[in-house]
């Protein structure tokens, strides 16, 4: 059998070897459909690519990676707002001087007892990385 040339046009995706991406791209018609999940997961992929003015083939091989650990599988994906959370305090952590707790305040939208509580929060954290547990 005669390997197949790769070219610029072709990726390895779902298990195949050179898969068309202007064949992929064009699949919407009546016949072939897929699934709206995997149409959408594949236009956020290709427009944050897009956005960095990255090679926006990357998102069929993306698809691809979250296909093969991830299809068959009922999960829930959750919006974030835990992680997005957990930034804001870091944020605050880092900007915390010692000083600015009122700034902190108002830049965040939080009252007093909660940039303490998140700053109190953070220093534990940061406690039990450094020091080995007694018990």
């Amino acid at each position: 059998m005669k390997p197949q040339t790769r070219d610029e046009t072709t990726i390895d995706a779902f298990g195949y070897s050179n898969v068309s991406i202007d064949t992929i791209e064009h699949i919407d018609d009546e016949n072939c459909r897929w699934p709206e999940a995997m149409r959408q997961i594949y236009d956020i992929l290709k427009h944050e690519l897009d956005k960095t003015e990255k090679d926006s083939s990357i998102a069929l091989r993306q698809l691809s990676a979250i296909c093969d650990a991830f299809g068959g599988m009922q999960f829930y994906l959750p919006r974030g707002h835990r992680l997005e959370k957990e930034l804001k305090h870091l944020r605050i952590w880092n900007e915390f001087n010692g000083h600015n707790v009122q700034e902190l305040c108002q830049k965040y939208k939080l009252s007093m007892q909660q940039i303490y509580r998140v700053i109190a929060n953070m220093r534990q954290h940061e406690t039990n990385k450094r020091q080995a547990q007694l018990f």
